[in-house]
């Protein structure tokens, strides 16, 4: 009668466990309307399984137990929580595999020998301690992953899935895991492996979106600022112009005075200062294509002011047939790099050489530089000697290839050089 009651109690204990610990690491709050839901399920699948019990017996349960109860739970947060197939999958099949905690313990009683009783309270301690753990600590930071999109969780989804898919098939179906074969034993390694090899691609995709939003963010970054310039450079050709037209009068006065005095030499001198002076009031351009301009006009003052002397030769068309965040993680990264290894130089020996052309419809891309300490490629690429260095090369070469194009550095005797074709 003991063993009975045990078994009892275990059996709806695992339900209402595998129940709410798939509800909480979804991210369904226990307030009262899902309490009720949930309860409802609960008290119709154990009455299903009474009833499986009275005609067909209780094996019957265990092997039935995914239509009865599995199938119905995943239904139920589909269509009445609105969760997603994959997610709803997962949640359900990491609360079963949360169920071999318990199961291990309880086995840990019954090899040492215990009566089936024990057995079974070792396992409802099991539950009460696992739910705990989960509830307290694990479902909070699953529930935040299940808010990512689907494709971001196939690499957690793999490992319950097959485990669900394992456990049934090897020990409720049939009792191939306690056979000893060679292919049961091996699953598990094999399992492992493919999911720490689709773990490593989806992170590879994860890392290489947030380099693109860090491209982005800064891209915004410079447009802003330069946009900021831009601003404050209207500002003051708007006074000076101002001022231009208000000594216009005095100006033309000047000239006259010098051409009624035959001081032709003055009068062109004096014309050639004007001009000089009307020039700066003017936005320059160094190209036809907005970014190109931008990116430039943004490093312009800082190879000025650190009496870099730049040297260009750009000719593109005003649109290009790849995003502006594209170009600026190429352009910025590689102008970065260059005006970073020519400081270390005397000011006179400073100069980066930019050249952007396009030929039968491919942009081509070419930054030079002279350097003081000369770098090192490994494998075609520069090997960062200070911490923290090297992101932007590699980020110009995996710009450049997924684009479909090429990116080659080089180095000779007095220059570092930056190719890319795309």
């Amino acid at each position: 009668m003991l063993n009975f009651i045990t078994y009892t109690v275990r059996y709806v204990l695992t339900l209402y466990f595998g129940v709410f610990v798939t509800t909480s690491i979804i991210g369904i709050k226990n307030n009262k309307r899902n309490i009720l839901i949930l309860n409802a399920f609960c008290i119709t699948d154990l009455l299903l399984d009474l009833v499986l019990i009275c005609f067909k017996g209780s094996a019957s349960v265990v092997s039935t137990y995914p239509l009865v109860t599995h199938l119905p739970l995943l239904l139920i947060l589909i269509f009445v929580f609105h969760r997603s197939l994959l997610k709803s999958l997962l949640a359900v099949t990491s609360a079963y595999m949360s169920c071999q905690i318990c199961n291990w313990m309880s086995i840990i009683a019954e090899s040492l020998g215990y009566e089936s009783w024990i057995v079974d309270l070792t396992y409802i301690a099991g539950i009460f301690l696992t739910y705990f753990i989960v509830y307290r600590f694990i479902a909070p930071a699953l529930s935040d992953i299940f808010a990512k999109p689907d494709v971001e969780l196939i690499p957690i989804c793999i490992m319950p899935f097959f485990y669900y898919i394992f456990d049934y098939s090897t020990t409720v179906y049939t009792k191939l895991l306690y056979s000893g074969s060679r292919i049961v034993v091996e699953f598990v390694p094999f399992l492992m492996c493919i999911s720490f090899l689709t773990f490593c691609l989806v992170y590879y995709h994860s890392i290489e979106r947030q380099q693109q939003i860090a491209t982005q963010n800064y891209f915004m970054q410079i447009k802003q600022a330069q946009f900021t310039k831009e601003i404050e450079s209207m500002q003051r050709n708007e006074k000076n112009v101002s001022l231009l037209r208000h000594d216009m009068r005095h100006f033309l006065n000047n000239i006259a005075a010098f051409i009624e005095n035959n001081e032709n030499d003055k009068a062109l001198d004096y014309i050639h200062s004007i001009v000089k002076a009307t020039e700066k009031t003017t936005r320059k351009r160094f190209c036809a294509n907005e970014i190109i301009n931008i990116i430039i006009m943004s490093h312009a003052d800082s190879f000025n002011d650190k009496h870099i002397d730049f040297r260009y030769s750009i000719s593109v068309p005003s649109k290009l047939p790849f995003s502006d965040i594209d170009m600026t993680a190429i352009l910025q990264n590689a102008l970065e790099n260059a005006m970073h290894a020519v400081m270390m130089l005397e000011p006179d020996k400073r100069f980066i050489r930019l050249s952007i052309s396009e030929k039968s419809g491919k942009l081509l891309i070419s930054v030079e530089n002279p350097y003081a300490v000369r770098p090192k490629l490994v494998n075609d690429m520069p090997v960062a000697t200070e911490r923290g260095h090297g992101l932007g090369t590699r980020s110009i070469r995996q710009t450049a290839e997924r684009l479909g194009g090429k990116c080659q550095y080089s180095v000779t005797d007095t220059l570092f050089i930056v190719r890319v074709i795309i």
